[in-house]
C-alpha cells in the first residue's frame, strides 16, 4: 500500500516549475533571436517568396540527377557482383535508391530502416543475401570516401595547404577499399581461414564443437558468399564515379539555390566547402534529416563564404525545399507505389 502510494505520488512542484522555466527560457531565446535578427529573417522571407525561378528549377533537376548517380553506383555494384541484368533492372534499382534515401533522411533512426529496406528489396530482386550485404556496405563506404575526398579537394581549392594531407588520406581510403575487396575475391582461401578461426573461437566461447549449430552454418555460408563476390576494375570506376557525381551534383544544386536566393558572387569552391561541412554534420543522425544541425552548419559556412545571414538562411531554405521536399518526397511516393503494387 505505502509503496503504491509513493509511486502514484505526483512529481514535486519544484520539478514542474523547473520544466516550465526551461520552456519559457527557450521561447525567450527564440523570440530575442527573431527580434535581433528580424532584418535578416525578413530578407530571407523576401528571397524565398521571390526566388530566381530558373535557378531554382535547375537546382531541382540537378538534385534529382544526383540521386540518379547514386542509383547508378548501386546498380553497377550489383551487376559487377554477379547479379543478372534481368534482376538488377534500371527502373527498380533507381526507385530503390530514392526510397532508401527518403527512409534514411525522414525517420528517426532512418539509416537502420533504410538498410533493412535496401536488403529486403535487393534480395527480392534476386540478389543473394551475401551479395546484397556486400553492395550495401560497399555503397556506404564509397559514398563516405567520396565525400571526404570532395571535402579535402574543396579545402585545397580554397588554398588550405593543410588539406592536401586529408585529400591524400581520402584517396588512400578509396584505394584500400577497392584493393581489399579484390584481394578477398581473388584469394578465397583467406576467407576460409577467417571463417575457421572465427568458428573455432565461437565454439570455445559457447562450449560447442566447431562447425555445429545453425548460427555457425550461416556464418560459414555468409563468409564464403562474400568471398565469391568478384568485381572487375571497370565496375569500381563506374561505382566511384557515381559516388562522386552524387555529391557533386547535390553540391551544384546548393550553388544554384544560392543563385536563386540572390547570391551571385559566391565562389563555387567556398560553397563546396560549406556543403561538405554540412553533409559531414549530417553523418551523425541525431534528428531526422539533420534538421537544425545541418542548417546551422550550412548557414555558418555560407556566411563565412561571404553571404549575409539573411541570404544564407534563404539559400538553406530553398536547398532544403529541393532536397527534402522534392527528392525526399519523390522517394516516399515511389515507396507508396511499391507498397500498393506488392501482393498481400
Amino acid at each position: 500500500m505505502s509503496s503504491t502510494a509513493v509511486a502514484a505520488r505526483p512529481a514535486p512542484s519544484w520539478w514542474r516549475l523547473t520544466r516550465w522555466a526551461l520552456v519559457v527560457l527557450l521561447l525567450g531565446v527564440v523570440v530575442v533571436e527573431l527580434v535581433a535578427g528580424r532584418r535578416d529573417v525578413l530578407r530571407a522571407l523576401r528571397a524565398v517568396s521571390d526566388p530566381v525561378w530558373w535557378a531554382l528549377g535547375l537546382a531541382a533537376v540537378v538534385d534529382l540527377a544526383s540521386m540518379l548517380a547514386y542509383a547508378v553506383m548501386q546498380r553497377r555494384l550489383l551487376l559487377g557482383a554477379g547479379v543478372p541484368r534481368r534482376s538488377a533492372r534500371r527502373w527498380p534499382t533507381t526507385a530503390l535508391a530514392f526510397e532508401a534515401h527518403s527512409l534514411s533522411i525522414s525517420l528517426p533512426g532512418g539509416p537502420v530502416f533504410s538498410t533493412a529496406h535496401n536488403f529486403a528489396r535487393m534480395t527480392a530482386l534476386g540478389a543473394p543475401r551475401p551479395t546484397a550485404t556486400w553492395v550495401i556496405a560497399v555503397s556506404g563506404v564509397l559514398s563516405s570516401a567520396a565525400l571526404a575526398l570532395l571535402g579535402a579537394a574543396a579545402g585545397v581549392w580554397t588554398g588550405a595547404r593543410g588539406d592536401l594531407g586529408h585529400l591524400l588520406a581520402a584517396a588512400a581510403v578509396f584505394v584500400v577499399v577497392v584493393v581489399a575487396a579484390r584481394l578477398l575475391g581473388a584469394h578465397r582461401g583467406w576467407a576460409s581461414t577467417v571463417h575457421d578461426v572465427t568458428t573455432a573461437g565461437l565454439a570455445r566461447l559457447s562450449g560447442r564443437r566447431p562447425r555445429t549449430g545453425a548460427a555457425l552454418h550461416r556464418v560459414h555460408e555468409g563468409v564464403h558468399g562474400l568471398a565469391a563476390v568478384r568485381v572487375r576494375p571497370v565496375t569500381w570506376v563506374w561505382a566511384g564515379a557515381g559516388a562522386l557525381a552524387n555529391w557533386m551534383l547535390d553540391a551544384a544544386a546548393l550553388w544554384l539555390c544560392c543563385t536563386a536566393a540572390g547570391l551571385d558572387d559566391l565562389r563555387p569552391e567556398h560553397v563546396l566547402l560549406a556543403y561538405t561541412a554540412a553533409m559531414a554534420a549530417a553523418s551523425f543522425p541525431l534528428v531526422p534529416a539533420g534538421l537544425g544541425v545541418v542548417d546551422a552548419a550550412l548557414t555558418v559556412g555560407l556566411v563565412t563564404a561571404g553571404a549575409t545571414p539573411g541570404e544564407a538562411l534563404a539559400a538553406d531554405v530553398l536547398y532544403r525545399a529541393v532536397s527534402l521536399g522534392l527528392v525526399g518526397g519523390s522517394g516516399w511516393v515511389l515507396w507508396g507505389l511499391h507498397r500498393r503494387r506488392r501482393p498481400a
